[in-house]
């Protein structure tokens, strides 16, 4: 018995010991990426509470030409202001040493800048993520599942840019309505092609598209700091023209078409992607960027038009990168970003999913949505891995959360713009090889396409289906008969089109330029060919802006709000080991004089069993498992990639 008794002891010592060699060695095993593709998916650190914490990734100017001085930049704060061990970033393939932007500055409580500066000679993807370490813990930014991508880098410099009104009739442009160097990140026009309003990256327009000259414009630019950039905002009307809404910087705005003081204004705190409005003018909805643990951020968010108080919003752990309405706004799509990547169909009477796809995409966000006018169908576009173009019924209508069909891509390359007639017979989807395809509803088989030799990411149709607008890189917009299936005209801009909205009846096609739609996707015919750099372009100098590196980093409860859930597992394993602890030394003391020494082993050898399978197989729910009301919707989203 003193043989077993001591065997016992023994075991005890040695299963601690495993635990906590195995929790140090979580937490000090090297990242061994450097052979890893650029774009890859990266498992993600353990966290523990020694880790550091890296905020603001970024590189600026986020997007430009060749030959310019990009800065990356990220903050690295330690709680206990240990400075970092290692302060690297991941650069297409390779790790990088970077330093302070002020060698001198050693606040690293408070938060420590550290910069890298590159100049491209070639066109391509750049991706890249921060990591840095303290000797006791980890952490990383500018990555969610794979690293972030930029500069975004064009072979224009996107000074000529405008608004224009075509003629489909006459196969030419009506009128041409300068923007200089702001984006038009909008277009919209009345069903009956009357009116036309539009969004650049400071201001909106209305027009009455008889005339060249707004009715009036609404100048954003003192409210805000806006820039061009693929978090574009956007604008849409009712079908009369009398509404008009928009998301300008982080402002949602409505307006009467008679004027430019708003009906109303909502302040949301965050940019986003799109908006849209019911034909009646009634509804209006918002799709917004941000953070996945604010829940201020990430929304989809519903208005009627008597007050800017939401009516309801919903928070994903991705950005919503398009909403669209049916035509009395009884029914919202909308679609996410990373890490959701996601299909959603909504009631206008409740913030609770109707429609909650499974994942669409690997790594990439689906990008577009359109319901047709009665809520039946949605289509929605994405990234190519796992289909370009995807379609669901609503379960109101017996559909589910399976798509009907989904096409694949003809070629490895995006899909990106997306439209759709109002009773979904005619489905347009565009990919970033040039693609332009027709499809219905029955069927993931094309019922017609068309090539073209340069990116497609902007393009609408007629409510019939048979004017068909796209646009693209070629700095032109082809005009398309879908019954004899072939190009009707093609109108030359001086850059890349970004915006099309064709009227209702087909009397009239906008279109808009700009590169919002062209982000974080190489597509040049030069890209890879290095250049030679004459002199280098200096950019203008980074703005001033209050970082808020304390209220991001610390919250109220000073600590990082990020990974929080993955914080509580880890804390969690430490109480589970302490608890297991002490009850076996209380099992020890109360047993030390009995003769049952068995008593010890069985009760000791069970807890054992129970501590293996609390660590081993209890799982938490991450945030990304939570919907809008904490409630665990997606169990498989909190397998870490």
């Amino acid at each position: 018995m003193k043989k077993t008794w001591s065997l016992f002891c023994v075991l005890i010592i040695a299963l601690g010991m495993i635990l906590t060699i195995s929790l140090a060695w979580a937490e000090d095993k090297p990242a061994e990426l450097n052979s890893a593709p650029a774009s890859k998916i990266f498992p993600k650190l353990p966290v523990t509470p020694e880790d550091p914490h890296l905020t603001e990734a970024k590189v600026y100017p986020m997007w430009g030409p060749l030959c310019m001085r990009y800065t990356y930049s990220v903050i690295y704060q330690d709680d206990k202001n240990r400075p970092p061990e290692y302060m690297r970033m991941y650069f297409n393939g390779k790790w990088l040493d970077i330093e302070k932007e002020n060698k001198n500055d050693s606040n690293y409580k408070k938060g420590v800048k550290y910069i890298y500066k590159f100049v491209p000679k070639k066109l391509g993807s750049n991706f890249y993520f921060f990591e840095a370490s303290n000797g006791k813990g980890k952490a990383r930014d500018g990555i969610i599942d794979s690293p972030d991508n930029g500069p975004v880098l064009f072979e224009t410099d996107f000074s000529q840019n405008e608004i224009a009104l075509i003629d489909p009739s006459a196969s030419q442009k009506v009128w041409s309505y300068p923007t200089g160097k702001e984006w038009v990140k909008g277009i919209a026009l009345s069903d009956d092609g009357k009116y036309l309003a539009a969004t650049t990256t400071k201001h909106i327009y209305f027009f009455e598209t008889s005339k060249k000259e707004p009715l009036w414009e609404y100048d954003y630019g003192g409210n805000f700091d806006v820039e061009n950039n693929d978090v574009k905002g956007g604008i849409d009307v009712s079908a009369d023209g009398s509404k008009i809404f928009a998301l300008i910087g982080q402002y949602a705005i409505l307006f009467s078409k008679e004027s430019n003081k708003p009906i109303w204004q909502k302040d949301i705190k965050q940019q986003g992607y799109n908006v849209a409005i019911s034909a009646d003018g009634k509804y209006m909805a918002a799709a917004t960027a941000g953070d996945e643990q604010n829940v201020e951020s990430n929304l989809l968010i519903l208005w009627n038009e008597k007050s800017a108080t939401p009516l309801w919003q919903y928070h994903a752990s991705g950005n919503f990168h398009d909403v669209s309405l049916t035509y009395d706004g009884s029914y919202i799509a909308g679609a996410t970003g990373c890490p959701d990547r996601r299909a959603y169909i909504f009631s206008k009477d409740s913030k609770e999913p109707i429609m909650r796809s499974e994942m669409l995409t690997e790594d990439s966000p689906v990008n577009r949505a359109k319901i047709s006018a009665d809520g039946r169908y949605v289509a929605y576009s994405a990234e190519y891995n796992k289909g370009i173009a995807f379609l669901f019924k609503n379960p109101k209508f017996g559909g589910s959360n399976q798509p009907i069909w989904k096409v694949l891509p003809p070629n490895q390359r995006s899909g990106r713009a997306l439209a759709m007639t109002p009773d979904a017979k005619t489905i347009l989807e565009t990919t970033f090889a040039g693609d332009v395809l027709t499809l219905g509803i029955d069927s993931n088989q094309p019922t017609a396409t068309w090539k073209y030799s340069k990116p497609i990411a902007a393009a609408d149709l007629s409510d019939d289906g048979k004017l068909i607008a796209v646009g693209g890189t070629a700095e032109k917009v082809y005009l398309i008969d879908s019954v004899t299936k072939k190009q009707k005209a093609e109108i030359p801009f001086s850059e890349y089109i970004s915006e099309i909205d064709v009227a209702s009846n087909g009397k009239y096609v906008a279109a808009g330029t700009g590169g919002a739609n062209y982000f974080f996707e190489t597509f040049s015919q030069n890209e890879g060919k290095v250049v030679t750099c004459d002199k280098i372009i200096e950019p203008e100098p980074e703005k001033n802006q209050n970082t808020g590196i304390n209220n991001k980093i610390n919250g109220e409860k000073g600590i990082a709000p990020a990974n929080q859930a993955e914080k509580t597992i880890s804390k969690g394993l430490l109480w589970m080991i302490i608890v297991w602890a002490i009850l076996t030394i209380i099992l020890l003391i109360i047993f030390r004089k009995t003769r049952k020494k068995y008593l010890i082993l069985i009760i000791g050898s069970l807890l054992i069993v129970l501590v293996v399978i609390l660590i081993f197989f209890l799982k938490p729910t991450n945030k990304q498992g939570l919907d809008s009301e904490g409630i665990n919707t997606s169990p498989d989203s909190v397998i870490e990639q």
